[in-house]
């Protein structure tokens, strides 16, 4: 039951790295307790309308496939609960079930939550300057 949840994580998160289109440079720095790690994706400038369109068309595109990934995996952890629930022969086999199931959908949201961001912003209108979105991890 939790190959699948794990298959469905995994699922969101190749989505994710499959979303980010731009060019990403990672700057790792270290402190004395904490690790932080910055990502500056530059987006270029649109300037064209028929620019705009078409990174918008992606932007759309890539946040549909977000979020159908996402109702996926909550499918299958329904699915996994429906069945689990209906195996059990006790209270303890129930309580674990539901416990699988609340973990598959914090798994599963929080890998909605990094592709959401590593996404990013949708693209700025023509006529705006490009962007520097800086992510700190």
């Amino acid at each position: 039951m939790t190959s699948i949840a794990k298959r469905a994580v995994a699922s969101v998160a190749i989505v994710a790295s499959l979303a980010l289109g731009a060019p990403v440079v990672a700057i790792a720095g270290t402190t004395s307790a904490t690790t932080t790690t910055t990502i500056a994706a530059k987006t270029t400038a649109i300037t064209t309308l028929k620019q705009w369109r078409a990174a918008d068309k992606l932007y759309l595109a890539r946040l549909k496939v977000i979020n159908l990934t996402f109702l996926a995996a909550v499918a299958t952890a329904k699915l996994n609960l429906s069945s689990s629930i209906g195996a059990a022969t006790n209270s303890t086999e129930r309580i674990s079930a539901r416990a699988t199931y609340r973990f598959a959908i914090t798994e599963a949201t929080i890998a909605r939550s990094n592709a959401l961001t590593l996404l990013g912003n949708a693209p700025a209108k023509p006529g705006h300057k490009g962007t520097v979105t800086t992510t700190t991890f």
